[in-house]
């Protein structure tokens, strides 16, 4: 595993391109990266079956601290029901139909 800072990789046009490359990683996205965010720092892995993944920090400044609630809930996990909720909400198990 190889955690890269900044000088290991450069951000330019919502391309990475590591250190001595002079083409962007091809890199399929799973996630856009929030507005106005840019990287910090980078990881690269080679998983056993040979695939590589890269990871990207960012330092996100929104605010998304979600707001408190009075209210519980209790879930029951079953095989009919996949949940019931203490009031009254049911979904489906997917396997069952």
């Amino acid at each position: 595993m190889q955690n890269l800072r900044s000088s290991a990789f450069k951000w330019k046009d919502g391309q990475v391109y590591l250190a001595k490359c002079a083409e962007p990683l091809p890199i399929r996205w799973s996630r856009q990266l929030p507005q106005n965010c840019v990287p910090s720092t980078i990881t690269v892995k080679l998983d056993p079956s040979g695939r590589w993944s890269v990871s990207l920090r960012v330092n996100d400044p929104r605010d998304l601290k979600l707001n408190s609630v009075t209210k519980q809930v209790g879930i029951d996990l079953g095989i009919i029901s996949l949940v019931t909720t203490s009031d009254g909400e049911t979904v489906a198990n997917p396997k069952n139909h």
